[in-house]
């Protein structure tokens, strides 16, 4: 698809009427009626990742602690800290997580942001729950750590590998990608590594079901899960993807490295 922008885009979320995608020199480029416009964020850094709610409402997070709500137009929310943001996800109840530097969590709950102690001061990279006490945060040297209500917890990882994402489909089956084509995969208890027949790196992960996963990575990578294995797939760019989203089983949407932007489509 034709992007709005030059920048170097980190993550892409969709709602119901509206796709964003956020990048590098604060970029913020929506979706809506079929063309891509660039809206003022008011920030001049990154925009590292977004997550957007059904009605449209979204969260932008970024370095220093910058965290951005959407309502039609950006606004700052107030994070309480300076370290960097890197990823953010959120729920249907006004809740929602963000992580990132020396181990990073803050919470959103009531319209307020508030850091908890996950236990690790490494770098997270990448966020994901099935419900507000439920998360998975991944990190730095594979590092996972698990939420059960107020209490985090060290989960044990077959793999050293830096870790960029993590998404499940269910609390019980959960995914998390990271470099030299890492996958993992946890169901039931244990997590266990995967076979993704690439050694690139790979930055996010998103899907509908465990049958119709998608992972992005260096120089165009794109994998689809389809049948409990993972296949390469053609993206027709050598561009880095750093965000992938699936709208639907049929519709989705990637983002990379100089405004890149790739529309999925069965139709």
């Amino acid at each position: 698809m034709e992007s709005s922008t030059p920048e170097l885009l980190w993550g892409v979320w969709a709602g119901k009427d509206d796709v964003v995608a956020v990048g590098t020199r604060g970029s913020a480029n929506h979706l809506v009626d079929g063309a891509w416009t660039a809206k003022a964020s008011g920030v001049t850094g990154s925009l590292c990742d977004v997550w957007m709610h059904a009605d449209g409402t979204a969260i932008a997070v970024g370095p220093g602690g910058v965290i951005l709500r959407y309502d039609g137009s950006w606004s700052p929310m107030s994070s309480g800290t300076y370290a960097d943001l890197v990823d953010v996800f959120g729920f249907g109840n006004g809740r929602a997580v963000a992580v990132g530097q020396s181990g990073t969590v803050l919470v959103l709950d009531s319209g307020s942001w508030s850091a908890v102690d996950a236990g690790t001061g490494v770098n997270l990279f990448g966020v994901w729950g099935s419900s507000p006490d439920s998360l998975f945060a991944v990190g730095v040297g594979g590092t996972i750590v698990r939420s059960a209500g107020n209490a985090w917890s060290f989960m044990d990882t077959p793999t050293p590998a830096n870790l960029s994402a993590v998404f499940g489909v269910s609390a019980a089956d959960v995914f998390a990608v990271g470099d030299g084509g890492t996958i993992l995969r946890r169901v039931g208890p244990a997590w266990t590594a995967m076979s993704s027949g690439t050694s690139l790196d790979l930055y996010d992960i998103h899907g509908t079901s465990n049958a119709n996963l998608w992972a992005v990575g260096a120089a165009g990578t794109l994998l689809h899960l389809s049948g409990g294995s993972w296949s390469p797939q053609a993206s027709g760019t050598s561009a880095d993807l750093f965000g992938v989203f699936m709208r639907r089983a049929d519709l989705g949407y990637a983002v990379g490295d100089a405004g890149t932007i790739l529309r999925y489509s069965e139709n």
